[in-house]
């Protein structure tokens, strides 16, 4: 009946599913552009760069000022504006379509991704718990954050304020895992 859908040793519920990406776009948008500047700002000339799937991510891509940067996503809409603004050499991560979150995912994205090195990566989340446990409403995309955390030498977890504690089942690693969380939330827990 898709009231339920099954995880790893388990079932979860599956209205736990994040909005479609163009209805996250703008939601808390001042926020994420905030967000998306901050990170663009630390992505130097010449880096090799990951930008997970989602809204937030995408602002980084909108901010993005970097000259000669290489680009790994499995976002179309990340893809198609590097590519109009002609900002970066840009890799195309493929896999199974999402038509709700537009991009790529599944294990040919974590498995292109394990043969890659990056600078940089940013990374986007459902929710942070105050236990420090990353949260996320895809089974799927958890090992994609992870492949996409293992394949960069410095990683950051892009997170609004709403993502506190936000919502997801799933977890792909503890904010420890990451070198630094970008976020627009005035005090977090410890």
């Amino acid at each position: 009946m898709g009231f339920v859908e099954r995880t790893w040793g388990g079932v979860q519920l599956h209205r736990e599913v994040d909005d479609p990406f163009q209805e996250a776009l703008a939601r808390r948008g001042a926020g994420k552009q905030r967000i998306g500047g901050a990170a663009a700002a630390l992505i130097p000339d010449g880096a090799t760069v990951i930008l997970d799937i989602g809204t937030t991510a995408h602002y980084v891509a909108l901010a993005m000022e970097a000259k000669n940067v290489t680009v790994l996503t499995a976002s179309l809409p990340t893809f198609e504006h590097l590519r109009a603004a002609r900002k970066a050499d840009i890799i195309l991560l493929g896999g199974r379509w999402s038509e709700d979150y537009q991009c790529f995912t599944g294990v040919q994205v974590r498995d292109a991704l394990a043969r890659q090195q990056a600078d940089l990566a940013f990374i986007g989340c459902s929710g942070v718990a105050d236990s420090g446990r990353v949260r996320d409403n895809s089974y799927s995309q958890t090992d994609v954050k992870r492949a996409i955390r293992a394949a960069s030498t410095t990683a950051y977890l892009l997170a609004d304020a709403d993502k506190f504690p936000g919502m997801g089942g799933n977890s792909p690693f503890d904010v420890d895992a990451v070198d630094g969380i970008i976020t627009d939330a005035d005090h977090l827990a410890p």
